[in-house]
């Protein structure tokens, strides 16, 4: 086994055996659960009001309004990774056993990310599941589509818990960490719109479209390109991470 798999392999077992990872991942289930029941109910009841017919509900929208709340304990998930090592300073173990940062990182990343995707693709299926007896014969349900939607939500999960590994990683805190991740998926978007309206820069606007709230939302609706733009934060996120990460003690 080569230095890579190993350090992939230690970063596994570190992932799976510190409990913050299953706080986080029963978090994610019961917010999805929870969140996904109370949208069918609510959808299933306006729908029914208005007398509408069989197919009026979209599949997966009461998932997708799941996944705006699940975000942030994937971004914990993913800061967790780093950040509780600085906070019980293990992290000069990991360094000692992992002595290449760029290594150490790489496998971090390549951990964080296919475990966030595949814990989204269950928090997805399970909010879908949960939706299904609420609306009945409202649902418009395409298995291609649902399908589809489905990995476009893992996907931007464990792209955002990337992000945030790779701003822990920059910061070393949590609360400074999550603060930032919280910041720049849903304040400056907003911020931006705010200061296009004002200011009668239109350009903002679009602009706002590129940060990594709006592009999220953008790749589940179906648009590959805004997954590219919120890899593109992730990765750049991951490249800084790696340069301070060489660049500093730990």
């Amino acid at each position: 086994m080569n230095a890579l798999p190993r350090a992939a392999a230690a970063e596994w077992l570190k992932l799976r055996s510190v409990r913050s990872t299953w706080w986080c991942a029963g978090g994610a289930v019961t917010t999805m659960m929870l969140v996904a029941a109370l949208e069918a109910d609510s959808t299933g009841r306006y729908l029914r009001q208005q007398d509408a017919g069989p197919g009026s509900a979209e599949a997966v929208t009461t998932t997708v309004a799941g996944a705006e709340w699940v975000l942030y304990i994937f971004a914990a998930l993913g800061m967790l990774a780093v950040t509780g090592e600085y906070a019980t300073r293990t992290i000069v173990v990991t360094l000692a056993c992992t002595p290449s940062r760029s290594r150490l990182l790489l496998a971090k990343a390549a951990v964080v990310g296919a475990a966030s995707f595949a814990a989204g693709l269950l928090v997805a299926a399970l909010g879908v599941a949960v939706s299904a007896p609420m609306l009945h014969d409202l649902w418009d349900f395409e298995t291609g589509r649902v399908a589809g939607r489905i990995l476009a939500i893992a996907a931007r999960l464990a792209l955002v818990a990337l992000l945030a590994l790779g701003l822990g990683t920059l910061i070393r805190r949590s609360a400074g960490t999550i603060t930032v991740v919280f910041g720049l998926v849903m304040v400056l978007p907003l911020l931006l719109q705010g200061l296009a309206a004002w200011s009668g820069a239109a350009f903002l606007t679009a602009v706002a479209g590129y940060t990594p709230g709006p592009a999220g939302q953008r790749l589940v609706a179906g648009d590959p390109v805004a997954g590219l733009v919120l890899a593109a934060w992730a990765a750049a996120a991951l490249a800084a991470a790696t340069w301070a990460l060489r660049a500093r003690d730990a």
